[in-house]
C-alpha cells in the first residue's frame, strides 16, 4: 500500500481550486491501482486544505501522475496554491471494533 499526503495553501479562488482539485481526482480515480482519496479544509485556516491519497503501489502512483491528465491539472491547479506533497509510510493504524 501506497500512502501519499499534500497540503495546500491556497492562495487564490477557493471554489476554483476545489473544482480543479475534483478534475484531477476524477483523473486519478480512474488508473489502475487507485484506492482512495479524501480532502480536508483546515478548521483552523481556511486557507490551508490537505488531501490523502491510498494508493495499490508507488509505482502505480508514479505512473498515473505522469499522465497528461494529472500534469495538465497540476499547472492549473498551482495558479491557485501552492503545495507540499510527500509520500507517508503508515506507522500504526487503529480502529475502533467492528469498523473497517
Amino acid at each position: 500500500m501506497f500512502h501519499f499526503i499534500n497540503r495546500f495553501t491556497v492562495t487564490g479562488d477557493h471554489a476554483e481550486f476545489e473544482r480543479i482539485l475534483a478534475d484531477i481526482n476524477k483523473y486519478m480515480s480512474a488508473q489502475p491501482g487507485f484506492r482512495k482519496h479524501r480532502l480536508y479544509r483546515s478548521a483552523r485556516d481556511p486557507q490551508v486544505y490537505v488531501e490523502t491519497a491510498e494508493w495499490e503501489s508507488a509505482e502505480l502512483h508514479k505512473k498515473a501522475t505522469s499522465g497528461d491528465g494529472f500534469l495538465a491539472g497540476i499547472k492549473r491547479i498551482m495558479a491557485h496554491a501552492t503545495a507540499e506533497p510527500a509520500p507517508f509510510t503508515v506507522v500504526r493504524e487503529n480502529s475502533a471494533a467492528g469498523v473497517r
